[in-house]
């Protein structure tokens, strides 16, 4: 009871510290409100649980003890997925998914994958980019307006680059995105890479399948103090990727 009950309280004081820390340098993303919730509902297991019947305790070490197994395991799988870059530099379409605005500044998870989007292009300059992201949460303008600008700003042709502008999520991100490319390549054989952060390379994956393509990776690495937050996220996102939500 005693490892358990530690094991709660060091868990939670991290979940809670990064959430809030994040927040407070960056803004709150959805991310950091799991990793917060996580922390707060460990940090109150660890006062409850001498209090709890032998019952309990064993129903809430069993229930514990098998969700971390399910996100150990999902951490080794999506830190594999990560680290494979399939990219062949040939593609003809350069995919690259949004990450996150505070108003209109991009944050640092999608400004790695936008410069990784330039350091692909200069392997491959003749590929066609489709940035894709729509207005979200806290928010002032779309996601794939101020991916196209940081491109440009970066040296990348504004004539290669279109816009998809209205997904929410990295389902709709390979649904609408498909939709575009079909447009820029009306025989259907074109080939993509898909720009996103490693800890996304899994899902997302995953996700063009079901819209109807494959992809290669070329995946963006963040910095270390943004991925607990991001893990938690993505283990549960996986979740809700198999249930069809």
């Amino acid at each position: 009871m005693r490892l358990f009950r530690f094991l709660c309280l060091i868990v939670g004081i991290l979940c809670l510290g990064v959430a809030v820390l994040l927040s407070i340098i960056f803004t709150f993303t959805a991310a950091n409100a799991i990793s917060m919730t996580a922390g707060i509902l460990l940090l109150g297991l660890y006062f409850i649980y001498p209090g709890l019947t032998k019952f309990y305790q064993r129903l809430v070490t069993g229930l514990l003890t098998g969700a971390g197994t399910y996100m150990i395991a999902m951490f080794i799988l999506i830190g594999c997925q990560g680290t494979k870059n399939t990219t062949t530099f040939t593609e003809d379409c350069a995919l690259v998914l949004g990450g996150g605005l505070r108003g209109e500044k991009i944050l640092p998870a999608l400004q790695y994958r936008l410069d990784k989007c330039i350091d692909y292009m200069q392997h491959n300059p003749k590929a066609l980019i489709v940035v894709s992201g729509g207005q979200g949460t806290g928010e002032t303008i779309a996601e794939s307006a101020v991916m196209k600008q940081y491109l440009v700003s970066g040296g990348i042709d504004a004539g290669k680059i279109f816009e998809e502008s209205q997904s929410k999520n990295t389902r709709q991100n390979m649904l609408f995105s498909k939709i575009v490319m079909d447009s820029l390549f009306p025989s259907g054989n074109y080939s993509v890479v898909c720009i996103t952060s490693d800890f996304h390379a899994f899902r997302s994956g995953k996700l063009s399948e079901k819209a109807g393509f494959t992809v290669s990776h070329y995946n963006a690495k963040n910095k270390w103090y943004l991925y607990p937050a991001a893990y938690c996220r993505e283990t549960l996102s996986i979740i809700k990727m198999w249930l069809g939500l």
